[in-house]
């Protein structure tokens, strides 16, 4: 028997089925695999055109809003209310469009348009404008901002009034008058308040709401009459003397060491001396001083703090009822009539009754609460509450004393902060001695 060998049995046959498919298998995968990465490299070049188109468009936002705010802006540089030639005014606050491109020397790659819409109605004393800036973006969709806001028409001479304003007619303050008029004045109307110095007394000053000098003084009031209830029919016997308020103060304690902040003590008898310096005054300056203690009460669902003569009763002040705080001070305020020259000078001392001022425990020494208000280096201006004043030409507020101890030095104290609902307030509770 003959039996083929398997050399000739592989020449007579064919390759084996499984081989060929495996040939086949491997191209299909190179063909796979190339596809997939043709999708993966069209798929990152499309994503890199859309961060190109994105930032491109976060950019040309940024311009869009930045040319909205200059054109709001602009509207705001008017220096006079009525059109004038040559002037930019409020009149001239008026819609508009404009065009913004590479071709008015603007580096962009896109063209802007600028439209301004002006409502002269629904504001009193002030236009409303609405800025639409509108532009077309690399893909040619159509893009916009748009920013409101109000154009205040008030003339602009007013925003230079606090850098130029006289130093005797300051800004107003509470209830639309001088910040110089104690807030206890009553409001006569006309452009006048008036307040009695001393509560039971029977004089009463008067003050130009508007400067904060004092008009007159008038005599021969009731008693009985509380500042709150005066009437301009009560201010009969008045001089037309005018002249500058001094006001302020004075505080006691016998603590030792004396602490600022927490001198609440009863005041002692105590009288307010002004010797004038610099020329011959026509009149003599003329000061009162009354204790007074602070309350607190409600009134229209407000929480009042005040400080009141110290036999008030809460119908004073309109309340049936209040809180004594436990504060006591004395209240002074002088009347200073200048030199022709509009201007006085001298030094304020206190003069006690009952009680000396000295250096021993027995006495008192007397501190003015004095401070660097300009940082200047030195107090030297009359609100820092110097030692001596010099041409003074306005009324001066809260010139305070401390008086404490003789055996004690006048307490220095660093500006604190007292922390408030809305805001801080910093307090400087230095003092230097005054007196001996």
């Amino acid at each position: 028997m003959h039996c083929p060998s398997p050399r000739s049995k592989a020449r007579a046959g064919t390759a084996p089925p499984t081989a060929r498919r495996q040939r086949g298998t491997t191209l299909l995968e190179a063909l796979v695999a190339f596809l997939v990465v043709s999708l993966g490299m069209l798929t990152v070049a499309r994503v890199q055109t859309q961060l190109r188109l994105n930032s491109d468009l976060a950019r040309q936002r940024s311009e869009a809003v930045r040319l909205g705010q200059e054109d709001l802006e602009s509207l705001r540089a008017f220096s006079v209310v009525a059109a004038s030639g040559g002037l930019r005014s409020y009149a001239d606050v008026v819609s508009a469009s404009t065009t913004v491109d590479s071709a008015a020397g603007y580096a962009t790659n896109t063209r802007y348009t600028v439209a301004r819409q002006i409502d002269a109605a629904s504001a009193p004393g002030a236009k409303s404008a609405s800025v639409t800036v509108s532009w077309n973006d690399r893909s040619g969709a159509a893009q916009q901002v748009a920013l409101n806001s109000i154009i205040n028409g008030n003339d602009p001479a007013y925003s230079g009034a606090l850098g130029i304003a006289r130093s005797g007619m300051p800004v107003k303050g509470a209830f639309g008058r001088s910040a110089r008029i104690p807030l206890a004045a009553k409001d006569l109307g006309g452009g006048r308040s008036a307040i009695k110095p001393v509560s039971d007394g029977t004089a009463a000053l008067v003050f130009d709401n508007h400067s904060g000098l004092v008009t007159g003084r008038c005599t021969g009031i009731s008693a009985a009459t509380a500042t709150r209830d005066l009437q301009a029919a009560d201010l009969s016997a008045c001089d037309a003397n005018v002249g500058y308020l001094l006001s302020g103060s004075v505080r006691f304690t016998s603590a030792s060491p004396p602490d600022p902040a927490q001198a609440a003590e009863p005041a002692l008898s105590t009288a307010i001396a002004l010797a004038l310096t610099g020329g011959t005054y026509a009149h003599a300056p003329i000061c009162a001083s009354e204790a007074m203690k602070t309350v607190s009460y409600l009134a229209a669902a407000s929480l009042h703090i005040e400080a009141v003569p110290l036999a008030a009763l809460p119908a004073s002040v309109g309340a049936s009822t209040w809180a004594d705080t436990g504060d006591r001070h004395l209240a002074y305020q002088c009347v200073v009539y200048p030199l022709p020259s509009g201007q006085w000078s001298g030094r304020a001392t206190l003069v006690p009754t009952g009680w000396a001022i000295g250096s021993s425990t027995a006495d008192r020494r007397v501190c003015r609460f004095s401070a660097d208000l300009d940082s200047s280096g030195a107090v030297d201006a009359n609100l820092e509450h110097p030692p001596s004043y010099a041409a003074v030409d306005a009324p001066l507020t809260q010139q305070n004393f401390l008086v404490v101890k003789g055996s004690e030095a006048c307490p220095v104290r660093p500006a604190v902060r007292v922390e408030g609902n809305s805001t801080d307030v910093f307090a400087n509770l230095s003092t230097v001695q005054h007196q001996p």
